[in-house]
């Protein structure tokens, strides 16, 4: 249980450090960081006006389940799952959940 709470630690630090950059291209968008309230669920989101278009979006959502980290969408190309490795997460206990069952073998992280 230690090492889960760790892990949980570990994500809403990594997510309030992202959520703390400002996007220089639209800098109207603000950064939402939704946590659960058990912290097994985290989403960070751009809300607000781009021009004339309205965005809602999900930048990233990771779960904690089963004593692994689970990176179900990543929008963005800095690879958040790198990020929490190096925060100290084994690779092992990362899952990218977005990727189809027979391509999450061909990664360094966790398999399930």
């Amino acid at each position: 249980m230690e090492r889960v709470e760790k892990y949980k630690d570990l994500v809403y630090q990594e997510l309030k450090k992202r959520q703390s950059i400002k996007i220089a291209n639209a800098p109207s968008l603000s950064r939402h960081l939704i946590v659960h309230q058990d912290r097994t669920e985290f989403i960070l989101m751009d809300v607000g006006w781009l021009k004339k278009r309205y965005i809602s979006d999900v930048i990233f959502h990771i779960g904690i389940k089963d004593g692994k980290v689970w990176v179900h969408n990543d929008f963005t190309d800095i690879g958040i799952a790198d990020y929490l490795a190096e925060a100290g997460i084994p690779k092992s206990d990362i899952v990218l959940a977005f990727l189809p069952s027979y391509a999450k073998g061909m990664t360094e992280f966790g398999v399930v």
